[in-house]
């Protein structure tokens, strides 16, 4: 797949300028009837990025009408998450499933869903845990399934609720008001304090590693398959710290430290196989290692010894997150 100022995009909570989903029509009213682009200058932009803030892909202190480098990879990271092609440009695809997300109704509870139930419910369920980032599949079913009970509980453990893995009044009524952009309480395991907190570093890796072997996927952000970016996205969501989808914009999330300051849980940016822009990151575990979604011979998440030889050469800096 994820601006504002050094500690950007970091608990994740979902922003209360939440009036426009209130209000479906008035995206059709000012969107759709052109291509959105690079370096175009137009009101229908500043619609656009209002409606990405709400959805947690762009995080702005304010919005604009200049479409530019943040509108372009919020627009990948939505496309990504809608199985489009990640263009960046705003035209009628795009635009289609924009709608379909502002379109929805809230979720109705009327029963507990759990796994091993089925039911048009489960389906709806699953469409919005989707669109919030917590569920990862092709198509949703009617099947409430083991990935389902997972996002549930992913979704729960981030917004505070008891991490149970089954939809009932207060999880639905959460999820309907993630999907408003209106805050809620977040994992008390995610506040920041005044100073780093190393068990948080240590979770993180800890949390890294259960993903050891899972292949390589261009654009994945998933137990399915991750790319290096998506994988670091993924992990830090876990405890609660949000950052931006790519390898480019996650080189400017938090705060940046050197290679002899790194600490567990720190994010490393390496420069992509040519030139000298960020185009891979990296977990730092501590010992000069790092996990990794490595796209290289083995095509999967491994770690790494950070003192090797084309690591080494590569390493920009690390961005400490919290």
């Amino acid at each position: 797949m994820t601006n504002s100022d050094s500690l950007k995009k970091t608990i994740i909570t979902f922003s209360i300028a939440g009036v426009l989903f209130a209000n479906p029509v008035f995206v059709q009213a000012d969107l759709g009837d052109q291509t959105l682009k690079q370096g175009m200058d137009h009101k229908d932009v500043q619609v656009l990025q209002e409606h990405l803030v709400n959805l947690n892909f762009l995080n702005l202190e304010e919005t604009t009408t200049y479409y530019g480098e943040k509108t372009i990879n919020a627009v990948k990271e939505f496309q990504y998450s809608q199985g489009l092609n990640p263009d960046g440009s705003f035209g009628s695809e795009t635009f289609e499933a924009l709608k379909k997300i502002l379109d929805l109704k809230p979720l109705v509870y009327e029963n507990l869903l759990k796994e091993g139930e089925e039911g048009k419910d489960i389906k709806a369920l699953q469409e919005r845990l989707k669109i919030l980032g917590f569920l990862d599949i092709d198509e949703c079913t009617t099947y409430f399934g083991s990935e389902t009970r997972q996002a549930v509980k992913d979704f729960q453990k981030l917004y505070g609720i008891k991490v149970d893995g089954v939809a009932g009044y207060e999880t639905i009524e959460a999820i309907n008001e993630a999907l408003k952009g209106n805050k809620r309480k977040v994992n008390p395991s995610a506040s920041r304090g005044g100073s780093r907190d190393s068990s948080l570093g240590e979770n993180i890796v800890a949390t890294a590693k259960k993903y050891l072997g899972t292949p390589y996927r261009y654009g994945g952000n998933s137990t399915n398959g991750f790319d290096c970016s998506g994988f670091t996205q993924f992990v830090y969501k876990q405890i609660g710290i949000n950052i931006s989808r790519s390898s480019s914009t996650q080189a400017k999330d938090g705060k940046q430290v050197s290679r002899n300051d790194l600490q567990i849980g720190d994010l490393l940016i390496f420069t992509g196989t040519s030139g000298s822009n960020p185009g891979h990151t990296g977990i730092y575990i501590g010992d000069n290692k790092f996990i990794h979604a490595s796209s290289g011979k083995q095509s999967q998440v491994i770690i790494t010894d950070l003192n090797s030889g084309y690591y080494s050469r590569r390493f920009i800096c690390g961005r400490r997150l919290f």
